[in-house]
């Protein structure tokens, strides 16, 4: 009956309606996107890079005030080039994205300063923050600091470690290579990525994102929505042969 289709309709939505609070319940993320400038990505791989996180933050990032998101920048030095933004709406969410494509790595050098920036990165997080993450894309090993891998061993080495910023304010460190397999993601269900090259960047950095901040990838939702235009036919069907 017409009570019945209500119900299940109304179940439908609310089932939708969760799949995309999933992961942004009402308690902060502060995620700190670290973005590899150093003299091996040329210009035209830094610009896929931008444009990489252009898109992954408009896909992959809420935009309910769950989540602040900033922006490192590091070659041989690091520069912060966007301090952290709580994205309460779609505007604060658009203006994020242009700051990552927008990013200058100008002066800072062509090295590989992985643990100067995790160093940087670590600072910028407040004592609110339930979920504090680190999220480094490199396109190489270091060559300048020290190794982010902490051996564990030598105290002049962890200062700027994946382990020394989760002993201190992080959560969990999270890395992508873009052509290498990155080694030092630490903390409790942190994960390493590779994306095989910059062309396949964007995708292997939303599904990052995604897996950080626990938004459903496009494909995920494109499913669920046929689910649920298949209950509501199953429900229109008998409707019909009562």
């Amino acid at each position: 009956n017409s009570m019945r289709r209500t119900t299940l309709w109304a179940l439908a939505g609310l089932v939708l309606v969760v799949a995309f609070a999933s992961g942004a319940d009402a308690t902060p993320i502060e995620l700190v996107l670290v973005v590899d400038g150093s003299g091996s990505i040329n210009s035209d791989e830094w610009i896929l890079q931008q444009q990489g996180y252009y898109n992954a933050i408009l896909a992959a990032v809420p935009a309910d005030g769950t989540v602040a998101i900033a922006g490192v920048v590091f070659s041989s030095s690091v520069s912060t080039f966007l301090g952290l933004t709580p994205i309460m709406d779609g505007t604060d969410r658009t203006t994020v994205a242009n700051a990552f494509l927008n990013a200058n790595r100008g002066g800072l050098g062509s090295l590989t300063n992985i643990s100067g920036a995790i160093e940087v990165a670590e600072g910028l997080f407040t004592d609110s923050a339930t979920a504090a993450i680190i999220d480094v894309s490199t396109d190489g090993d270091y060559n300048v600091g020290v190794d982010p891998m902490w051996d564990g061993f030598t105290a002049s080495t962890y200062i700027g470690t994946s382990q020394w910023a989760v002993d201190n304010s992080a959560t969990v460190l999270n890395a992508l290579g873009i052509g290498v397999t990155p080694d030092f993601a630490y903390g409790p269900g942190s994960f390493n990525m590779t994306a095989p090259d910059f062309a396949s960047f964007r995708a292997s950095l939303t599904d990052k994102i995604s897996r950080e901040t626990g938004v459903p990838e496009p494909g995920t939702m494109a499913l669920l929505g046929i689910g649920l235009l298949g209950v509501g036919g199953v429900v229109v069907r008998r409707r019909r042969r009562s």
